[in-house]
């Protein structure tokens, strides 16, 4: 009898084995990996690298953006821009974007729409304009130096635009665009009459990924 219970037991055990076996087989695609006995899993490594930035300042940025929009721009359309701090001649670029270097805070105001009240959120700047009439095509971008900031000075970017006083024609159009890495990147300009605008506010989100437009805005009808 005792020999009999005995192979009962064996059997059984084989058989619970066998299950095990099958069920381990079963798994074996699963995104979870069973560590021992004791159930445990550990989750598939899904994480995945957040992409490297095309730019590492503003003026890299605008550099980016300027050389993905010529490429594909047609003629007509191309940029053909100054950079710079048009007040600080050592930091005229006349071939293209470039930082731009304060003489005194009211620079931040009188050439990029921006108010001097707020330049302490900044660490960086750079600008590039149309040499003839900037009111035709001007953009630049910034840094902020706290992520908490860019979203709020959206509305007053565009309130303190608005409100200029502008010399040489009023810009028919305003944008403003949201860009990875905590910048904003600003145009205004002509959208008439072969205007710039639309389509380089367009090669802007098709350049930087990620890039949003958060301000479209009318100055002129």
């Amino acid at each position: 009898m005792k020999k009999l219970l005995a192979l009962t037991l064996a059997c059984l055990m084989l058989t619970m084995c066998f299950v095990a076996c099958g069920t381990n087989n079963d798994n074996a695609d699963n995104t979870t990996t069973t560590v021992g006995n004791d159930n445990t899993t550990t989750p598939a490594d899904t994480t995945t690298a957040a992409p490297e930035l095309a730019y590492d300042s503003a003026e890299a940025l605008l550099k980016h953006i300027m050389d993905s929009y010529n490429a594909t721009a047609a003629e007509e359309t191309k940029l053909y821009v100054c950079g710079g701090n048009p007040y600080n001649f050592e930091t005229v670029n006349p071939e293209g974007p470039a930082k731009f270097v304060a003489l005194e805070d009211a620079d931040y105001d009188t050439h990029l729409g921006y108010p001097a009240a707020d330049i302490s959120k900044l660490d960086d700047a750079a600008y590039m304009f149309n040499m003839i009439n900037v009111n035709t095509f001007s953009c630049y971008a910034v840094h902020f130096a706290n992520s908490a900031d860019v979203d709020g000075m959206v509305s007053t970017l565009k309130d303190n635009i608005l409100a200029r006083q502008w010399i040489c024609g009023t810009p028919e159009k305003l944008a403003i665009v949201k860009a990875p890495g905590d910048y904003l990147i600003v145009v205004w300009g002509a959208v008439s009459s072969g205007g710039i605008v639309d389509p380089f506010v367009a090669g802007v989100t098709a350049a930087v990924d990620g890039a949003q437009i958060v301000v479209e805005q009318n100055i002129v009808e």
